[in-house]
């Protein structure tokens, strides 16, 4: 009875000596690979052939440079019961924390439950059950997690983290949320070291204007930059994008889309297509190369390379470009347009079109503005125009006339009419296979269809088959495509010849020549009329010459012959044989045959 008494308080005396002690003394064995050591308590239980150990308080372990904590630890061989406080530290700053745990040490693997979190770096991920190989370092999770940087997070059902390879993979109801934009995704790769996302399935990210769609690719959370490869797509408001590779610049607020790029835009009006497309939020600019295509409700644009400001509404083509911008067509090397001042600029080889007064300009330069409907045309036509001229062509009658000058100006008088002025300076020529014409400046007008043309230095002449036209000044009149009048205004002057020998002239002070079929059919000579004429037999031989003089004289023609005259005002003539006439021909004061200044070829123009 002595002894029982004796041992019980020696039991309770020894147990309240270890509550009170820092640390309690542990008996360690030598095959056992979880260390022990700190606990409060220590106790031993036999339980079938084998003893188990229960620590408690402050409980510290070790195996190899993996550090275990907890509240109270029950070892078995070669598994231990965790409760209470649980961390894992590994010598490398990974950490575990959790409320319990069971912990293999021979396979190293741990299973975490309660209020679960895994640290590594700034990574840290949240679960209620995780299984964490120490040894391997890979942790698993099939409940359902959350990992976080501070800044954005990942939650998925299942997720695979290989610490050493910095990789986690997550499955299953995946969402990530920044503050910039939310994501989801069936599967995805988060490298932890570069912060990046690796798209492995279909996947939508969102913004607070636009959306990304993507099965493949990747982004960089650091840097704002994303890269989509597989199917991928955007939207932004009404405007939707897709190519077969994507790029979002987060920082720049730029997407570039590469190869079969396109771009919707329905509430502007817009489609954009090219090779390669790059378009920023902010600035609302866009690049286009290759291919490119650009529409809206006014214009269409084709080019090599397209920028467009939609902001400010401004167009630049580099390379060769085609703008259709009703009623005109313009081709160039390089373009410049903006809206806002309605001016434009167009470089190399350029190609005008006026759909509505039906002519086609050709040069080197043209500046030209949409709302004054104002167009400036200077230098090199291209091959034809070498020497640095801009060519004018016009169809008339299934046949064109083609007009070229040191410069050629058009616009409108007055925009709230269709009526528009051609102006015409320095050295200008006109080819039409059956009338040619030179003179130092030029004007035509669309409201009355008639070409004026002004002497500076040399008199202004026209050539129609055999019969050359001058004045001071000469008005020509087309009329439904036909050349219809011509006008000769001082000091005018008609010259015929069939062989260049003999010359049938007329001269006064204003001649009207009226054309029918692109012939002279009638003439009205008026003011100090005067008519030398070489009359023919029926088998064209010249016969005699006549000669008129008087106020005012009427002609008429047939078969480039003159058939009869009538004569106004004391008209008196003559007819001298041939004979008596001689072989050379009669020749009026002022009389010139220009052959030299006379276009025979469009080649001539330039």
């Amino acid at each position: 009875m002595k002894k029982y008494i004796f041992f019980s308080l020696f039991l309770l005396i020894s147990s309240w000596l270890a509550a009170q002690a820092p640390l309690a003394p542990v008996v360690q064995d030598s095959s056992q690979k979880l260390k022990i050591e700190t606990a409060m308590v220590v106790e031993y239980f036999v339980k079938g052939q084998r003893t188990l150990q229960k620590l408690s308080g402050n409980v510290r372990m070790r195996q190899e440079n993996t550090l275990v904590y907890c509240d109270t630890a029950i070892l078995d061989q070669e598994n231990a019961v965790l409760k209470g406080n649980v961390s894992m530290e590994q010598a490398d700053s990974v950490k575990v924390f959790a409320d319990s745990a069971l912990y293999n040490t021979d396979t190293k693997i741990s299973h975490l439950f309660g209020n679960v979190v895994l640290v590594n770096g700034v990574q840290e991920l949240f679960t209620n059950r995780l299984k964490y190989d120490l040894g391997n370092k890979i942790a698993t999770y099939h409940t359902g997690a959350t990992m976080t940087n501070g800044k954005s997070q990942l939650t998925s059902t299942h997720g695979y983290y290989y610490v050493n390879e910095k990789q986690i993979y997550f499955k299953g109801n995946v969402l990530g949320t920044d503050p910039d934009f939310t994501m989801r995704t069936d599967t995805m790769v988060f490298n932890t070291e570069t912060q990046t996302v690796r798209f492995v399935a279909p996947t939508l990210i969102s913004q607070q204007k636009s959306k990304i769609y993507t099965e493949s690719g990747f982004y960089d959370i650091e840097n704002d930059f994303a890269e989509f490869d597989l199917n991928p797509q955007y939207e932004k408001e009404q405007q939707r994008g897709r190519a077969r590779k994507m790029r979002y610049f987060g920082t720049s607020k730029e997407y570039m889309l590469e190869g079969d790029a396109y771009i919707d835009d329905p509430q502007k009006g817009q489609t954009t297509q090219a090779d390669v497309i790059r378009y920023n939020t902010d600035t609302e600019k866009t690049t286009l190369k290759g291919n490119a295509h650009f529409r809206d409700s006014t214009r269409d644009i084709r080019g090599e390379e397209i920028h467009v400001d939609s902001r400010n509404k401004a167009y630049q083509i580099a390379g060769r470009g085609r703008v259709i911008d009703p009623p005109n067509i313009i081709e160039a090397d390089s373009l410049d347009f903006n809206d806002n001042l309605g001016a434009g600029l167009a470089l190399g080889g350029v190609i005008w079109i006026d759909t509505a007064s039906e002519f086609t300009i050709l040069a080197h330069r043209m500046d030209y503005n949409k709302q004054t409907e104002f167009l400036n045309a200077f230098g090199s036509s291209g091959a034809q125009g070498a020497t640095g001229r801009p060519l004018m062509k016009s169809l008339i009658e299934r046949d064109t006339l083609y007009m070229s000058a040191d410069t050629l100006t058009s616009y409108k008088p007055d925009t709230a009419s269709d009526i528009r002025l051609l102006l015409a300076h320095r050295d200008v020529r006109i080819f039409k296979s059956d009338m040619q014409a030179v003179c130092d400046s030029l004007s035509f007008s669309t409201a009355d269809s008639i070409f004026r043309f002004y002497k500076i230095r040399d008199l202004p002449v026209i050539w129609s088959d055999t019969s050359q036209f001058s004045g001071d000044t000469v008005r020509m009149l087309l009329k439904n495509k036909k050349l219809d009048r011509i006008w000769l205004i001082q000091n005018a002057l008609v010259i015929n010849s069939e062989d260049g020998l003999m010359f049938n002239q007329i001269k006064g002070k204003n001649t009207t020549a009226f054309f029918r079929d692109d012939e002279v059919r009638e003439m009205l000579v008026e003011g100090n009329a005067q008519a030398v004429y070489y009359a023919l037999d029926d088998g064209r031989a010249y016969i005699g010459l006549n000669e008129t003089q008087c106020s005012e004289m009427r002609l008429y023609f047939g078969n480039n012959q003159v058939e009869s005259i009538k004569f106004y005002t004391q008209p008196s003539g003559s007819f001298t044989p041939m004979k008596k006439a001689g072989s050379g021909t009669k020749k009026l004061d002022g009389f010139f045959w220009e052959q030299v200044r006379r276009p025979h070829r469009i080649q001539d123009l330039f």
